[in-house]
């Protein structure tokens, strides 16, 4: 990734020339493929379809892919288990005309699922792994909910922190004191697309109607990083990437995405392409290259950044 920045240290605009993308899977304007994410081991890519609407496994040495569930809402704010074997998300289903939400884990290989909780009307917030993937968190209105996975602690998953918005600001979860932090790095803002970096010192985070910000855990560091949409950040914590996008006010009209040091120094377009739009960036385990949408074609793509 450092190689990107010395080779444009000495342009006026850092712009990546003709960058190199492979189609890794098709999809089409009505049926797109989207919102895709690597398994931390790199063997598959998680992906659902337009609304968010169930998820497949895409399993990257086999070249091919399996459904593992068509339940609404699965493919929105997913998240694998360390171990790459598990998939957490939060479902949906109507009945007379109101949504309800549950949470469940889906096993990859045997496609089953394990049923966390009730569905209920209220379920706001996205669950997240705790504690070695051996339990499970839920944000609520009111009392914050913790649940059994059913799954063996995994030592390689221990995270210090959870990470969410609540009432307008962000919430700090030290998990070794169960004590929350409320920061509110700009007053009277809402906080979107909120993301942990993995060395879990550093938060990245989108105001609405807003720029791009990163902060320190303790609430210290506030950086402005621009203009930007759905930030992920690398492997080792040192860059993020995301898109600047453009619409009609019903579109996406263009798109491009872009590379960042967390510290907000330079600022690399890495498409700068006027013909495709592309939309939801990623990286891959080993940093090196990045998953992304075209958003016109439907399908999913990835670029080296080498």
């Amino acid at each position: 990734m450092k190689k990107i920045f010395l080779l444009l240290i000495f342009l006026s605009t850092a712009i990546l020339p003709q960058y190199k993308a492979k189609l890794v899977i098709n999809g089409t304007p009505e049926a797109a493929v989207i919102n895709p994410l690597y398994s931390p081991d790199g063997s598959k890519i998680a992906f659902t379809k337009s609304g968010y609407q169930g998820l497949w496994i895409y399993d990257v040495n086999k070249n091919s892919e399996v459904q593992l569930t068509d339940e609404m809402a699965a493919g929105f704010g997913y998240l694998w288990s360390s171990d790459s074997k598990f998939i957490l998300t939060r479902v949906a289903k109507y009945e007379n005309d109101r949504r309800y939400n549950a949470v469940k884990i889906f096993d990859v290989e045997t496609k089953s699922s394990n049923q966390l909780n009730e569905y209920q009307t209220m379920m706001p917030y996205l669950p997240q792994w705790s504690d070695g993937c051996s339990k499970v968190y839920l944000p609520a209105k009111g009392v914050n909910e913790i649940y059994n996975s059913g799954l063996e602690k995994n030592s390689t998953q221990l995270n210090k922190y959870l990470v969410f918005e609540k009432g307008n600001k962000l919430n700090v979860l030290d998990l070794s004191t169960n004590y929350i932090n409320t920061i509110e790095p700009i007053k009277d803002a809402e906080y979107i697309n909120i993301s942990l970096s993995p060395d879990q010192s550093k938060i990245v985070f989108e105001v609405m109607g807003g720029n791009m910000y990163k902060i320190n855990v303790d609430g210290s560091g506030l950086t402005d990083l621009g203009k930007g949409n759905r930030p992920k950040w690398s492997p080792d914590s040192k860059n993020i990437t995301y898109m600047i996008t453009d619409d009609n006010g019903y579109e996406i009209i263009s798109s491009d995405i872009y590379l960042i040091n967390s510290d907000g120094s330079e600022k690399i377009n890495l498409t700068n392409s006027d013909t495709i739009i592309e939309i939801t960036p990623s990286f891959s385990p080993d940093g090196k290259s990045i998953l992304f949408e075209n958003y016109l074609e439907g399908s999913i793509y990835l670029m080296n950044i080498e």
